[in-house]
């Protein structure tokens, strides 16, 4: 898991932007307001849509796999239901293009129909590393190096630093990473 926010990674909170951690029983999601769509920053606790909706859920009907992302083969962090009734993390939706959310406010339901079957059949060049089990599941982006052909969870690419934003000059940020052969080359 990442330091600080589990969407951008900063471990910094401002008065317009704050850091709020979860409260859930032994959930360490920690999120800026903008971050994760959170309306009102709220007084007392505040739970993450995992930890609200497993707080919902009957005694003994869910377990830990119910909350596994679609896109990414983990279930810690910052997550948001889908319209497929399942889950993804913020962070998954904004590196894959294809992905958007149904309420850009709230940024919630997070919409996966347009994702391309190609990119849930391709294999995490990282996982297949470190766990070769996990290197198939969920959805993959690519190296943002037009001729390179590797393949990453955004997650994992997160954990590895290999995450980026560019056009930031504009208002229009693409969310992009490379490959670790490509990041020290990126413009």
């Amino acid at each position: 898991m990442v330091g600080g926010c589990c969407v951008c990674a900063d471990e910094n909170g401002w008065t317009d932007n704050p850091l709020i951690y979860c409260d859930g029983e032994n959930c360490e999601v920690a999120v800026h307001q903008g971050c994760y769509g959170i309306q009102e920053v709220p007084e007392g606790e505040w739970f993450c849509a995992k930890c609200s909706s497993a707080a919902a859920k009957v005694p003994g009907g869910a377990n830990e796999a119910t909350f596994c992302c679609q896109l990414c083969p983990f279930d810690y962090g910052a997550l948001k239901k889908t319209d497929r009734g399942g889950w993804a993390h913020v962070i998954c939706a904004l590196y894959i293009p294809e992905v958007r959310f149904g309420n850009v406010h709230s940024m919630e339901p997070v919409i996966l129909s347009d994702v391309p079957c190609d990119k849930f059949n391709r294999t995490c060049y990282l996982c297949n590393e470190e766990r070769p089990v996990d290197a198939k599941k969920g959805a993959c982006m690519s190296c943002n190096k037009s001729t390179c052909k590797r393949s990453f969870h955004v997650t994992c690419a997160q954990r590895k630093g290999l995450l980026c934003e560019e056009g930031a000059i504009s208002r229009n940020v693409k969310y992009c990473g490379y490959c670790e052969g490509h990041l020290k080359k990126a413009p």
